[in-house]
């Protein structure tokens, strides 16, 4: 079963988004377990990088500026899009959020089920979540006046304890484990583990789509708005970062525009909690199709030379 699974988990994750949205009682039971479950995920993927790789890939200056183009040039140039096309405003910090979010840390997966350079796109995943507590920062004290629904302030403490918790307590035990435990017995333990972790994937689409669901049975046509401009702007991320990138050849073009347009938004939440309001609870929703569907598409256009 779990073979078939890891077979298929690309049909399923994007087929798990339909499920979630059909069941949000479903949906709303899994959201308040899903940041532990995020943390585990984070902790295994960094656990089972070979911390020496890592740290030469994060070496290099090309990574750092492909970080600072998905979260501030990303913001600069989604908002301003968004402002020149009159979007309602009320958007404007759910989007600039997710504009600041690190990558999924399932796109190094993503990228090497098309035979594309995997360890490349970890780096450039690692890179950008380091560099989103402070556009994230910026973005929502930039952004949170936009906001139409009642938010919790955000608080600096627990927004510290929390990146402390999410982003720097996995890398802190993975160093600790690599210099305590063999490479190899690390490496029997996660063979174990893996198959298990991508059942856990899962529940991200499963668990995200809650209150899109609740927005649309009270107001469809503002969760297909809602839908339109998650789709727009994760197809804007796509094929702009695409170009961006395409004078470095067009593999190196597409793990960037793979590793952009994939945003783990459930960190973005986790971090941040009520701060962000329900506008970003509803958006994060409908992100979750465009970016579980974009594999697929990739996989139907692109054939390895």
């Amino acid at each position: 079963m779990l073979t078939l699974i890891s077979r298929y988990s690309t049909q399923l994750l994007a087929t798990c988004v339909l499920v979630g949205f059909a069941l949000p009682t479903l949906a709303n039971a899994l959201l308040p377990l899903l940041p532990v479950i995020l943390f585990l995920l984070m902790l295994f993927t960094i656990v089972s990088l070979d911390i020496k790789t890592l740290l030469k890939d994060l070496s290099q200056r090309s990574v750092w500026l492909y970080a600072i183009w998905h979260t501030l040039g990303v913001t600069v140039l989604v908002m301003s899009l968004l402002w020149l096309f009159q979007i309602d405003s009320s958007l404007y910090l759910a989007i600039a959020a997710s504009c600041a979010t690190g990558s999924l840390f399932a796109s190094p997966a993503i990228v090497r089920s098309i035979g594309l350079d995997a360890q490349q796109c970890m780096a450039m995943t690692i890179a950008s979540t380091l560099l989103m507590p402070l556009v994230l920062l910026v973005n929502g004290l930039l952004f949170s006046q936009f906001s139409s629904t009642e938010q919790l302030p955000l608080d600096m403490l627990v927004y510290s304890q929390r990146l402390a918790i999410f982003i720097i307590l996995p890398i802190f035990i993975s160093v600790v484990t690599h210099k305590l435990i063999k490479q190899s017995q690390i490496e029997r333990a996660l063979l174990t583990i893996r198959p298990f972790t991508i059942v856990l994937v899962l529940f991200f689409p499963l668990g995200l789509m809650g209150a899109f669901r609740e927005s649309y049975d009270l107001n469809p046509s503002q969760a297909w708005q809602y839908l339109a401009i998650a789709f727009a702007v994760s197809g804007l991320l796509f094929v702009s970062s695409f170009l961006l990138y395409i004078k470095q050849g067009k593999q190196q073009a597409l793990i960037c525009a793979i590793t952009a347009t994939n945003r783990n938004v459930l960190l973005t939440y986790s971090i941040t909690g009520g701060f962000l309001g329900l506008e970003f609870l509803i958006y994060m929703g409908a992100l979750q199709l465009p970016i579980y569907l974009l594999p697929l598409l990739v996989r139907l256009l692109y054939r390895p030379s």
